[in-house]
């Protein structure tokens, strides 16, 4: 009988195509859905809840996949995919639920984050995380930008 799995992952976006499938075949989507082949021997489809840019990050990103069956367990799935993973994705737990759950239907909230980082030099641990600008910035101009993107998304 077939089992819906939900998968709730994160990831360093850094040297990803962003989340949804593409024809190169680095995207997080891809590396998952290999994943998933690799142990079952036939292709899957995973639906994530939501899309990220290319270089975006994600803390906690659900997913879910319809599987063959449940024949591994929830803890088993996140072990096994993790092992097949590239490093800058992991599946931080699974579980089954209903075949009638979809992604993003429960959905709380989605927050971003976007970092700033306002200093003559960039410690390396930032690179990738912040944007970088060595000289001061108006906030005032900033923060009036801010409210017009939002008004009008």
């Amino acid at each position: 009988m077939a089992r819906r799995l939900k998968l709730v992952i994160a990831y360093d976006g850094t040297p990803f195509a962003g989340w949804q499938s593409q024809s190169h075949r680095n995207t997080i989507q891809d590396h998952i859905e290999r994943a998933f082949e690799r142990v079952l021997g036939k292709p899957v489809r995973i639906h994530g809840a939501g899309r990220t840019d290319a270089g975006v990050h994600a803390l906690a990103q659900c997913a879910h996949a319809d599987l063959p069956n449940d024949r591994l367990s929830a803890a088993s799935w996140t072990k096994a995919l993790n092992a097949l993973l590239p490093p800058a994705i992991r599946v931080l737990r699974c579980q089954y639920v209903p075949n009638d759950f979809t992604r993003g239907f429960r959905q709380k909230e989605k927050i971003y984050r976007y970092r700033i980082w306002l200093a003559p030099v960039l410690p390396p641990f930032e690179c990738h995380r912040a944007w970088h600008t060595p000289r001061p910035i108006d906030f005032k101009i900033l923060k009036a930008g801010s409210e017009t993107v939002c008004r009008h998304s």
